[in-house]
């Protein structure tokens, strides 16, 4: 942890007032040990002046705060202590609270708070100006913090082997798996050479395989800056993109690692997934036949090609390129559940559930495949198997919104309404903004006669852009029709919102 620096507060005594409101401003930088702050009221005259002893502790700091008013201007005492922070090259940062001659002022070669220089005075109201404040003294803290040097006694070239040795346990760390370790020794090689790009790469990876992908990225990002010219590190940066969902950025990212490398077949792996999340098909096809070209053994391209295939609807296509996957890897858990996906669209519910087995044989933790087997009960009419599956894949995986979402539709299929209620329910905590997960809760309030709940979601549902009656008319030809198959009469508002006008 840094230690906190030393903050000395410059002020006319006309501006006691403000001086005591930065430092209580000030508290919560020094409660968590970022920042000290010191004036003369903390001060008594020693054998000598106490002019001299403030301007000792000036030089012992590491910044001048320097509140800004026509008197402190005028004033020689804090002119002085000014001149002895910038002969000591400590770095000054004026406050300004009030309208003044600032602007013609040695202060103004610094950059100023609050924002513009806008006087504290004249916010409304003016904790919004000490806020402000605040974070511009926080943010400069920060910076000084950053650009200390960390092993003052350590010469140059030992820093550098110390940091080649750290970099190279992280390599090793991650070879053994012990990803923890392996970030304590990137983040130590930052430290000692904080322009390493290799070490901000290989921690976004590590990050990255914790599925930590915010900081990945926020590392990768890093690495691009210092070295813009290396692939590897847009196609990471890329796939950390596509694991959050951010598919044009993925693209971007991954599209530029190909530019930079042609062969890369990584980076046309992962932007054929990307085009795949984004619903872009013959794209992905496309980068999926690439890394083929350049990888005939590749099973994943093929598993994933076929996969592209099957969305397309070209069962036969899809069928030969997931085979050929399985025989050049016949252990893959994903690529018989990808098979197994083709088979039940195709109508083969039975050599689906056989490939599901598979996958989970292979890889019992697979809760995508325990879901999938679920839909694929479900279609032969075996509730019971389904809502089992469905229960194993949200225990493998607690903010697995697919499979609360089918045990939910199972439930209401069994009558069941108050569980399908509590999965739904579930469905919206893990995705707010889902406006169908609202729509089918609605329906099922419907059933319950829980007019008042069913009208709040089909508000909200209509208020996140789905159009609700539509939405019925996925299940229902009008109200009348829910009506008489439902034997359950809507009160008229309710029938006034799903009616069309």
């Amino acid at each position: 942890m840094n230690e906190p620096l030393k903050g000395f507060i410059t002020y006319s005594h006309e501006n006691t007032e403000a001086k005591n409101e930065l430092r209580k401003r000030l508290a919560v930088m020094e409660q968590n040990n970022e920042l000290i702050t010191w004036d003369d009221g903390q001060l008594t005259p020693g054998d000598g002046a106490l002019q001299e002893d403030i301007l000792k502790k000036v030089a012992d700091s590491d910044l001048l705060l320097y509140l800004v008013s026509a008197a402190s201007l005028a004033s020689k005492n804090c002119n002085r202590e000014l001149t002895k922070a910038l002969k000591e090259e400590l770095r000054v940062v004026p406050i300004i609270l009030e309208d003044c001659d600032w602007l013609r002022h040695r202060i103004s070669n610094s950059e100023v708070l609050p924002y513009k220089g806008k006087p504290i005075n004249e916010w409304q109201p003016e904790s919004k100006a000490w806020q402000n404040v605040v974070d511009g003294v926080r943010k400069a803290v920060h910076e000084m913090q950053s650009q200390a040097k960390p092993f003052p006694n350590v010469t140059p070239d030992e820093i550098e082997t110390l940091a080649f040795l750290t970099f190279h346990q992280g390599n090793f760390m991650m070879i053994l798996g012990q990803i923890d370790e392996a970030l304590k020794a990137y983040s130590r090689t930052i430290e000692l050479s904080p322009k390493d790009a290799a070490a901000y790469s290989n921690r976004g990876a590590a990050y990255i395989s914790l599925n930590k992908f915010d900081k990945a990225i926020v590392d990768l990002s890093e690495a691009i800056q210092l070295n813009p010219n290396d692939a590897t590190i847009y196609n990471n940066r890329g796939a950390a993109y596509l694991q959050k969902g951010d598919t044009d950025l993925a693209i971007t990212d991954l599209s530029e690692a190909i530019r930079l490398k042609p062969d890369d077949v990584t980076a046309y792996g992962n932007r054929g997934t990307a085009y795949l999340q984004k619903g872009e098909v013959n794209e992905a096809i496309k980068d999926y036949s690439k890394t083929i070209q350049l990888k005939p053994n590749d099973s994943n391209a093929y598993s994933n090609r076929g996969m592209a295939h099957s969305i397309k609807g070209d069962f036969d296509s899809a069928l030969r390129d997931l085979n050929k996957s399985v025989k050049l890897d016949p252990c893959d858990a994903a690529t018989y559940n990808n098979r197994g996906n083709t088979y039940r669209e195709n109508g083969a519910v039975d050599k689906a559930i056989k490939d599901y087995n598979k996958a989970i044989q292979l890889e019992p933790g697979h809760a995508t495949a325990h879901n999938n087997r679920g839909i694929a009960y479900e279609k032969k009419g075996e509730i019971d198997s389904a809502i089992e599956d469905y229960t194993k894949a949200i225990k493998l995986d607690s903010d697995y919104v697919k499979a609360y979402r089918n045990r939910g539709n199972v439930y209401r299929e069994k009558g069941d309404f108050d569980s399908a209620i509590e999965d739904y329910t579930k469905v919206i905590q893990l995705n707010p903004d889902s406006a169908q997960a609202y729509v089918i809760r609605a329906v099922v309030w419907l059933y319950l006669k829980k007019w008042e709940k069913a009208k709040s979601d089909l508000i909200t549902a209509e208020n996140l852009g789905m159009d609700i009656i539509a939405a019925l008319h996925n299940d229902y030809a009008n109200v009348a029709d829910f009506e008489e198959k439902t034997g359950i009469q809507l009160p008229e508002d309710l029938a006034t919102l799903l009616t069309p006008p």
